[in-house]
């Protein structure tokens, strides 16, 4: 690192503090503008914050540990969440902006009533903020600690306080203004780095086609062979993983950029927009560096090393100091979202509500600063004694994977009430650690482990679904009537009530969600095909995409 790369980290940081200085003031008036902005961002903003947000220095590291270590088709480990991504743009983008809330678990307080509403809601409160959220953050900062020990020698300790605090300031004084406003300049800057990276490692490994004579045939293939003991675990990827995550109807962070639109078409652009952005674009800058450091560095201990290994060799003075900055960049953008929306857990979720309902929109404010700190302290301790990012993802998809179905169906069907996300919640969590702690469990495959704990979670909270009160009628009429969400699964509620229907039918939504996947399977795919060379089988899957994003376009825009 010379003078004129660190004169790029410095300014890009210099940059980020002004912005949270700048916002200070707009933040400060309200919990509103403190944590959604007072819900007036225009789509290409709430857009883009989803995707810097998605796009943290921990996942090209992540993506070169998988293909180096299997080869692309292993990306379908978080290619698969392509279908979740498609059911929050035709199901729930609409649906979280029209209920109005501050976090995604504030839709308790609508959806259901009774102590036990009172007490999931306070649960999960501190369930996300303390648990899962610092588990999430503790991937980000592990990763970032990784390419500072690379490029400059730090020890974790160092990088975890260095790296963090520019963060944590701009995080505490322009709440969620100052993470979207410095999220926009932070992804064009992590995406700019990335596509140079790329290009300077299959550069030096001779160019795509020199590379494509070394590589492997297995590290090209982008989707396992049937005969491959992977397929089984792809299998489970795509048909388990993307509808039993905790996040399956949108998930925390994507929520708050849905609530914080300024209106239901808003944030339903955005999410299609971050979506595409997310997968078609952002994938094959790191793919395509991950194949060249199979050339450049194929005896690499530690694979999620090798990135910013390729960094700190092939860029040139002031290149490098750009590349830094980019790291910096995806960092900060994920590292704040997390922060702020942890701190509105703590306060709107579990503070305000069970210990100072009637406090003044100033003291909500210090609090949630205050959390920001404490919350930070708790990362750090929890950072420092993990080591692997891939596995801890693998962890996360595993440890939430019994409660994405209620968390969809409570949209879709009366029946659902607390005790079913309650009991969800807990089989979960229990299965999880059964599953990773038993000797002979733990030594089975990914899929085997998620389908265990699937199965088991749904069994017992579909069962305590039946042998539980269901949700008195007239708080699922208040919420039906709030939200819209169409006549499926609703029947009991809307009879003798409601004559009309949602914005759309439910078979025509799931018409657009299966197009919608098709569209960008087919575009993501397709592209990484044209890229290394593979023109036939890429222009099929680019006419995939074609045709059903010509289809989508007529019925979004209503020509169909």
């Amino acid at each position: 690192m010379q003078t004129a790369d660190w004169t790029l980290v410095f300014i890009y940081l210099a940059l980020s503090l002004l912005v949270g200085v700048y916002f200070t003031k707009k933040a400060s008036s309200s919990l509103s503008e403190f944590f959604l902005s007072g819900r007036n961002l225009p789509w290409w903003l709430a857009g883009t914050s989803m995707v810097a947000t998605s796009f943290s220095a921990d996942t090209p590291l992540y993506v070169t540990g998988l293909v180096r270590e299997h080869g692309i088709y292993e990306n379908w480990q978080w290619w698969c969440f392509i279908m979740s991504g498609m059911l929050s743009v035709f199901f729930f983008a609409r649906l979280w902006r029209r209920l109005g809330v501050l976090t995604d678990v504030e839709l308790i307080k609508l959806r259901y009533s009774g102590r036990a509403a009172s007490a999931l809601r306070g649960f999960k409160a501190l369930y996300f903020s303390f648990i899962i959220h610092t588990i999430i953050k503790a991937q980000i900062i592990l990763a970032m600690a990784k390419i500072m020990d690379v490029a400059l020698g730090w020890g974790k300790w160092e990088s975890v306080l260095i790296c963090s605090s520019i963060t944590i300031v701009y995080t505490m004084l322009a709440g969620y203004w100052g993470v979207v406003t410095t999220d926009f300049f932070q992804f064009i800057l992590a995406m700019t780095g990335a596509i140079v990276l790329a290009a300077a490692s299959t550069g030096k490994a001779g160019g795509i086609a020199h590379m494509k004579l070394l590589l492997p045939p297995r590290s090209l293939d982008f989707f396992p062979s049937v005969t491959d003991a992977a397929f089984m675990t792809f299998l489970g990827y795509i048909a388990l993983s993307w509808w039993s995550k905790y996040s399956s109807d949108g998930g925390g962070p994507i929520v708050q950029r849905m609530a914080s639109s300024k209106n239901e078409k808003q944030s339903f652009m955005a999410t299609f927009y971050f979506n595409v952005a997310n997968y078609a674009l952002r994938t094959w800058p790191w793919v395509l560096a991950a194949l060249a450091s199979l050339i450049l560095y194929p005896a690499a201990k530690d694979p999620e090393a090798v990135y910013p290994r390729m960094m700190m060799d092939l860029l040139p003075v002031g290149i490098k100091g750009l590349m830094l900055a980019s790291f910096f960049a995806a960092f900060m953008s994920s590292l704040s979202t997390y922060l702020n929306l942890s701190s509105a857990y703590f306060v709107n979720d579990f503070y305000r509500p069970f210990f100072r309902p009637n406090e003044t929109e100033r003291h909500y404010l210090a609090v949630s600063r205050l959390m920001v700190l404490v919350l930070s302290a708790v990362t750090a301790f929890v950072t420092y004694n993990v080591s692997s990012i891939v596995g801890v993802f693998k962890f996360l998809i595993a440890f939430g994977s019994g409660t994405g179905l209620v968390y969809i169906m409570r949209w879709f069907w009366w029946r659902i009430n607390a005790w079913s996300e309650i009991s969800a919640m807990a089989a979960s969590t229990a299965v999880s650690t059964l599953v990773y702690t038993v000797p002979a469990l733990a030594k089975s495959p990914f899929n085997e482990k998620l389908a265990i704990i699937i199965g088991v979670s749904t069994l017992i909270w579909v069962t305590v679904t039946f042998l539980t009160k269901p949700v008195p009628m007239e708080k699922l009429r208040e919420f039906y009537k709030r939200t819209n969400p169409g006549k499926f699964g609703w029947g009991p509620v809307r009879e003798g009530f409601f004559t009309g229907d949602g914005p759309g039918t439910f078979s025509g939504a799931f018409s657009q969600w299966v197009f919608g996947c098709l569209f960008l399977i087919g575009l993501t795919v397709g592209s990484g095909k044209m890229l290394l060379g593979f023109y036939l089988s890429g222009a099929a899957w680019l006419a995939l995409s074609s045709f059903t994003g010509f289809k989508l376009w007529r019925w979004i825009s209503g020509r169909a």
